[in-house]
């Protein structure tokens, strides 16, 4: 599991995955990525498994150029938790947004192991320390 390695070195392991996508640096980011990887979207048909699928998902949302206002990331010690923020959206962050998307990465061994999307920071949160993130029905 990933309570070994400290919350920093998950936050970094973010950064590092999001610095490839931004060069669009495929080879790259899939090192990032253990090899059973699976992201599941807000929506059951949003789902992708194995890092090729995931990083060609990331470089599409990379390639629509979308403008960013704000990167919201949390480290836990399971994992870590980012979104993205489109200008002028209001609140505090970890509120709902329209627009934002929490990604909750589970990182186990120095490699993101899951990816579960959620609508909010909390359930984004929480979904790391669920014994199964991946198998529950739905997203908040």
């Amino acid at each position: 599991m990933s309570e070994g390695l400290p919350r920093r070195a998950k936050v970094e392991l973010v950064i590092g995955f999001l610095d490839a996508i931004r060069r669009r640096d495929r080879d790259a980011a899939s090192r990032f990525l253990a090899p059973g990887l699976v992201w599941r979207g807000l929506e059951p048909e949003q789902f992708c498994s194995g890092p090729a699928e995931v990083v060609e998902g990331f470089v599409g949302q990379r390639d629509r150029e979308i403008e960013v206002d704000r990167l919201e990331l949390h480290g836990t010690e399971r994992g870590a938790v980012f979104a993205f923020h489109l200008p002028g959206a209001p609140g505090e962050p970890g509120e709902v947004l329209p627009g934002a998307v929490y990604h909750a990465l589970q990182v186990d061994d120095g490699r993101v192991t899951a990816i579960d999307d959620h609508r909010t920071l909390g359930a984004a949160i929480s979904s790391l320390y669920a014994s199964s993130p991946l198998s529950r029905p739905g997203r908040e």
